[in-house]
């Protein structure tokens, strides 16, 4: 027993050190996972633990989005590595947002920064929320939230709130922002439907819809940037 010890504990001591002078870029996916339950698996083998992670959902992308509750029907997932897996996917998301936008003063000047703010902030999301950014006069984000979860239908259903949250935080230009979790990023014949009316109405309240970006699994695309034959837009805000 105390040889086996003694043996994992020379094979971490070796992948930590591999991964601190060269990085991850040479690991394959179950060895990724493997050295990240090096801490939350205190002692023993977590190679073959890694490899049911990847095999189960299938990458370490995979195993990273699943749910705490399918995470711990793996064997040797406890509720430590359970929570690890979890926390380094939020964390993931958290860091992306803060390197696209800045942490202090968020600004996007075009609308690649703006996808990419919202494939960061839609990383890993399972369930489908919109989401809505407001921005002063030189594009710098004063305030971002969640405005609903559920379809992009329900959108036509708030208008009123989503009106409120702008007129409360004394702004009048918004960008909304939805996710397709289990699609592509483009929009549905609903969706060009809902974006159009909530812009009229928008349009009489003197407040600006700039854009609306719908993130899917593989990217993400700025329903403004690809207006043509949708009628949203039909001047410029």
């Amino acid at each position: 027993m105390a040889d086996e010890k003694n043996i994992h504990h020379g094979h971490r001591k070796r992948m930590k050190e591999a991964m601190l002078s060269h990085g991850i870029e040479g690991l394959n996916d179950h060895q990724v996972m493997e050295l990240l339950l090096f801490y939350g698996v205190s002692n023993g083998d977590t190679n073959p633990i890694a490899h049911r992670l990847v095999e189960r959902f299938g990458s370490l992308k995979g195993a990273l989005e699943a749910d705490y509750k399918e995470l711990l029907q793996v064997k040797g997932v406890g509720e430590n590595s359970a929570s690890l897996i979890k926390f380094v996917q939020q964390l993931s998301r958290r860091y992306l947002q803060d390197a696209y936008s800045g942490e202090n003063e968020a600004c996007f000047p075009d609308t690649d920064s703006l996808r990419r703010y919202y494939e960061a902030v839609f990383l890993g999301v399972r369930a489908e929320q919109v989401r809505a950014m407001l921005v002063d006069d030189e594009l710098y984000m004063i305030k971002e939230q969640i405005i609903l979860e559920g379809t992009v239908s329900k959108v036509e259903l708030s208008t009123r709130k989503i009106a409120d949250f702008v007129v409360k935080n004394n702004c009048n230009r918004l960008i909304l922002a939805h996710n397709h979790p289990n699609g592509v990023a483009l929009p549905s014949k609903e969706d060009i439907l809902v974006t159009k009316e909530l812009n009229n109405v928008l349009n009489m309240l003197d407040i600006s819809l700039l854009d609306h970006i719908i993130v899917g699994r593989t990217g993400s695309l700025s329903m403004r940037s690809v207006n043509m034959g949708y009628g949203i837009w039909k001047t410029t805000n």
